[in-house]
């Protein structure tokens, strides 16, 4: 039986993949969790731990006909040096992809699942947004997704089977980054303040229907395509925080902004390094944003299960048990 090894694997989406697998009774003894020595120690699930860092080549031994799968990425929830923030995005992102990528080829592993992200699309251009949607990223995170997922492009051409999934914000248990200051202004009935009038869509996609794409992808044999991972369409924006707000009984208001000037102020902000939002979130923070989903069902039969507002709700409830 081949081995899973999950690159990264210590983060919430690594985690619940290697769940799920021992759920689908993949013995532990196969499933590898390679992250940076510091994230291993949070790890309590029985199998295999490796210590790992791709940006300095440091990688578990591949062998052939392994599964990998690629969550290591630096991310906006960790703390950026402002001083050059595209360098740091790409040591992990672009450098580490690469060093993942040639000892995928170097070992013929059996093929690689790549996870980048939806902020390589940038601004749409239109809805939905299909998979070869202009590549014009915002800030230094997508472009640094964008150019890893070019070096995936290059390593298909020398026989590496590889699958790019792109996901909307990822929802689950143990991130929930932007959402705090949201469910903490619920929490305490405060006003909620939306960049723009609300009437937008806003897609997510949760960290267990991540975990379903990266394991059909594999089932699949790793089809060479790139593919979106959302949820189906659900309420604008206003409408499904006040229905947060209706279902935990908070006193908030939803009150809508003027965007311009909003994002005017958030830009200053990010710019002096006290960042409450970054360009690539709040940029798109009043943009109809929804992700084609087709091809990834006819590509691995990939649907999602959970809805926006059932994801918001479990996210809020997580949240208040642990705050």
């Amino acid at each position: 039986m081949s081995r899973w090894i999950l690159i990264g694997g210590a983060g919430f989406t690594g985690l619940k993949i290697a769940e799920d697998l021992i759920d689908r009774k993949v013995p532990n003894s196969k499933i590898i969790i390679a992250d940076l020595k510091d994230s291993l120690t949070k790890v309590t699930l029985n199998v295999k731990k490796v210590s790992c860092d791709i940006s300095k080549n440091i990688l578990p031994e591949f062998k052939k006909n392994d599964i990998i799968i690629h969550l290591a990425a630096r991310q906006y929830h960790l703390k950026i040096p402002y001083s050059d923030k595209l360098s740091w995005f790409r040591s992990v992102n672009v450098i580490g992809t690469k060093n993942v990528i040639n000892n995928c080829l170097e070992n013929k592993v059996k093929g690689l699942v790549f996870f980048s992200t939806d902020m390589v699309y940038g601004i749409p251009n239109f809805i939905p947004v299909t998979a070869n949607h202009p590549k014009n990223p915002i800030g230094p995170y997508g472009k640094s997704k964008l150019e890893a997922e070019k070096l995936c492009f290059l390593a298909r051409k020398k026989g590496l089977p590889i699958t790019i999934l792109r996901p909307r914000l990822i929802m689950g248990k143990g991130r929930l980054g932007v959402m705090k200051k949201l469910f903490t202004s619920i929490f305490n009935g405060m006003p909620v303040p939306l960049i723009g009038n609300g009437k937008n869509c806003y897609q997510m996609v949760s960290v267990k229907d991540c975990s379903e794409a990266a394991i059909l992808s594999v089932e699949k044999n790793f089809p060479n395509y790139e593919l979106n991972l959302g949820s189906k369409i659900g309420p604008n924006v206003k409408t499904l925080i006040n229905s947060l707000i209706k279902k935990v009984n908070s006193r908030s208001l939803v009150i809508p902004l003027p965007a311009y000037p909003v994002k005017i102020c958030l830009s200053i902000l990010e710019k002096l390094g006290w960042p409450i939002l970054h360009k690539e979130q709040y940029k798109i923070a009043d943009k109809n944003y929804i992700v084609d989903i087709s091809d990834t069902y006819s590509k691995i039969g990939w649907k999602p299960a959970l809805s926006d507002k059932d994801m918001i709700i479990a996210a809020y409830n997580y949240w208040k048990n642990i705050k």
